[in-house]
């Protein structure tokens, strides 16, 4: 059960929300809106969670007219919803019969009315574009509780590699990592385990049968009241080759660069143009076209911010995946923008990490882990 307090407090986010839709439905002269993108019902209610196997056609929607708002749901999980989720957050219920389908009840709640949606639908307006600049900012509410997801994804990629063996397969480690994500309520979204060098020829590894005898980078993407935050560590048994610290030294160099360039106003492709510029006339220098340096994060695990062929610049409240990768080196944290620049999500909790300075930026990024244990 939710305490008092934080009830008020995700209420009160709700509240706002629904303001700024009847804001939208008045502007586009419409008398309500229907929301089915989980990302969309995720965002509205500050964070229902959809358990359980379900098909894309049972997933909960809402329905508001700016003043009131309902919950759409099937009968199998109403009860669930308002005993677990959004018991005493201003909801009433509108719900379909599982053996009737959806499909039904959005035809009743919508007849006869102008309605917005964020699907298509004929002859009915789309609302996504418009509900963009409220969806991509973290409210106060949400950055409250994106940090302590920040925490523990870190707590839990750092404890994994910190005690993962030499001789474990990149399985074996990536089933601890979503132990220790579960074990706090968060959904493994994303996992990769990459041992030795497999990421020279793969940058997108996720976890195989191969087995970790030099190094091994893991990183995790945790979902949790559907926010995404993703962080990632390296660990080497004994010191790293050369080829494998000049990479993973370019990784760190480039983090640091990337967080000094996060501002508002500033965009995915400015920063990777940067990047290039760094790599311009090195051994490295074609490795910065293997991998896409960044993502949106939030509420999407990762989200490409190029739309229509055009940058989408950085706003306050944003939250950004940088993800630099030379070889077989990656530097992978969250971030939140701010006024004045970003602040890690993600920050090293209980790992070594390199305090670098740029362009007046100083920031702390994760370094590598020299074991001597095994």
């Amino acid at each position: 059960m939710l305490n008092a307090d934080l009830i008020a407090a995700r209420r009160a986010d709700i509240d706002a929300k629904q303001q700024q839709v009847a804001d939208v439905l008045a502007a586009m002269n419409c008398e309500a809106a229907l929301l089915l993108m989980p990302a969309h019902v995720a965002w509205f209610t500050a964070g229902l969670t959809v358990r359980g196997l379900i098909a894309d056609s049972e997933r909960p929607g809402i329905f508001t007219n700016g003043r009131q708002r309902w919950l759409l749901c099937s009968n199998i999980d109403s009860q669930r919803f308002f005993d677990e989720e959004i018991d005493q957050l201003g909801f009433q219920l509108k719900e379909w019969a599982w053996y009737g389908g959806r499909s039904e009840l959005l035809a009743n709640v919508t007849a006869g009315r102008v309605v917005a949606a964020d699907r298509p639908f004929p002859h009915v307006p789309l609302l996504n574009d418009r509900l963009r600049p409220f969806v991509r900012v973290l409210t106060a509410y949400e950055q409250q509780r994106y940090f302590a997801l920040g925490r523990w994804v870190a707590h839990a990629v750092e404890a994994t590699a910190r005690t993962l063996r030499r001789g474990e397969t990149e399985e074996e480690i990536a089933g601890q990592l979503g132990h220790r994500l579960l074990h706090h309520g968060i959904h493994p979204a994303a996992l990769s385990v990459t041992a030795d060098d497999r990421a020279v020829k793969f940058r997108r590894t996720g976890f195989s049968t191969a087995p970790v005898t030099r190094s091994c980078v893991v990183q995790a993407t945790g979902e949790w009241e559907g926010l995404f935050v993703t962080a990632a560590r390296t660990v080497c048994f004994g010191p790293p080759t050369d080829e494998f610290r000049i990479a993973h030294e370019a990784t760190v160099k480039l983090a640091a660069v990337y967080r000094s360039y996060t501002e508002p106003g500033a965009t995915i492709a400015s920063v990777a143009d940067v990047a290039s510029i760094l790599l311009a006339n090195t051994p490295l220098e074609f490795d910065g076209r293997m991998s896409q340096p960044g993502y949106g994060a939030g509420r999407f695990p990762a989200e490409e911010l190029r739309r229509a062929g055009r940058d989408e610049p950085f706003v306050v409240g944003q939250a950004l995946l940088w993800q630099p990768r030379i070889g077989p080196a990656a530097s992978v944290d969250t971030l939140l923008v701010t006024a004045t620049g970003c602040v890690p999500v993600t920050p090293p909790l209980e790992w070594p990490f390199k305090r670098i300075t740029v362009r007046g930026v100083t920031t702390d990024i994760p370094d590598l882990l020299i074991r001597t244990d095994e």
